[in-house]
């Protein structure tokens, strides 16, 4: 494959960076086939209270699928880890200022039908809402997703709407700007203990914190559910997709059946610092939100 040029690499950058969604129709590299996808296709959740299957490739272990035998782990470790080597190694090549200081994150395998899942509220997909990882703050780093539609035959179909600045400005009021609560001793002790029994855990900034509650406050708004302008996607089989989800409102609406990769962008690898939602809230909640490099 031809290495793509810096004029066309920091354009893609930019679109990414400025909340647009990238699609690979089809997907520009190998996927599972024959046995592989239909193991994949055979999987389930281990509780209905699961968000995916969970690939995590720095422990290369995989969590959250039914148990059906000795056999199944090994297998499907090995395809899950195989698609993200592969997806690690595309999106290297596709956008290497990124991949210099990236952090991969985990990798996922969807299995269930989105548009009847039973999930709490803010856990629902199909709400529209900008990505928060509760258990796995950034610090400030942008969260890339890719997502491959592995189903054989239906599209999944997704919406989108307003991007992180225009949230931030129709509802930053009602949300609440960014407190001091990340500097209280009530906060700073949690960590800590935090730090003793997860010692790899991220520390909770402000930003993370605003953006854990911007994501419940969307999802339980229905101002903005029922009233924002959607532009609806669909995603035949084996399409990819690549967006920045912590910038661009959307939702999952219906679909079964996907593989998705996370990472973790570093700020300075980013072609628009200015436009990132952890400088657009310090900008207009005129407050710092992440911490200064000593």
């Amino acid at each position: 494959m031809t290495t793509p040029s810096i004029l066309a690499t920091t354009r893609l950058e930019e679109r990414l960076e400025r909340g647009e969604i990238v699609t690979f129709e089809p997907c520009p590299f190998a996927l599972p086939t024959g046995n592989d996808l239909a193991l994949l296709l055979q999987q389930h959740l281990k509780s209905s209270s699961q968000k995916n299957i969970s690939y995590n490739p720095e422990k290369h272990t995989v969590s959250g699928y039914a148990y059906h035998g000795p056999e199944q782990t090994p297998r499907l470790l090995d395809v899950m880890s195989a698609f993200s080597r592969q997806a690690c190694g595309y999106l290297a090549r596709l956008l290497p200022r990124y991949a210099r200081s990236w952090q991969p994150d985990r990798a996922s395998l969807r299995p269930e039908e989105e548009a009847t899942r039973k999930l709490r509220l803010t856990a629902r997909n199909d709400l529209l809402h900008f990505d928060a990882f509760p258990s796995r703050p950034t610090g400030g780093d942008r969260i890339l997703r890719l997502y491959v539609n592995i189903n054989p035959t239906d599209h999944r179909v997704w919406a989108t709407s307003d991007t992180f600045a225009k949230v931030l400005e129709k509802y930053g009021d009602q949300i609440g700007w960014p407190s001091d609560q990340a500097s209280s001793w009530v906060h700073r002790l949690s960590q800590g203990i935090v730090g003793i029994f997860q010692p790899t855990v991220r520390e909770r900034t402000r930003y993370d914190e605003y953006m854990l509650r911007l994501h419940h406050f969307l999802k339980t708004n229905d101002d903005f559910q029922d009233r924002a302008n959607r532009r609806l996607w669909h995603f035949k089989p084996g399409t990819a997709w690549l967006l920045f989800s912590d910038t661009v409102s959307h939702a999952e609406l219906r679909g079964q059946h996907a593989l998705e990769h996370s990472f973790f962008v570093a700020p300075e690898s980013l072609v628009l610092p200015d436009e990132s939602p952890a400088m657009l809230l310090e900008d207009r909640g005129h407050r710092a939100v992440l911490p200064k490099a000593a």
